[in-house]
């Protein structure tokens, strides 16, 4: 599997998207981080288990695909 990481940290360093925004997607994705946690992870501070790197990827897929209408 992709590591979702350098994605992630990628648009949060160009404001694409914020850190709030991407915590919101990777809970509701069922992530169990907190938004501190999951900016560890991003930012490889924290080794995340890898079934938390897949809600990552999951919100991270949500997040590039664009709003649902």
């Amino acid at each position: 599997m992709h590591d979702p990481r350098q994605s992630a940290r990628n648009l949060l360093n160009q404001n694409t998207i914020t850190l709030k925004r991407l915590w919101i997607n990777y809970w509701g994705e069922g992530g169990t981080a907190d938004p501190m946690e999951l900016d560890a992870y991003v930012h490889e501070a924290l080794r995340p288990h890898p079934f938390e790197l897949a809600h990552i990827a999951w919100a991270m897929e949500d997040l590039q695909a664009g709003p649902r209408h």
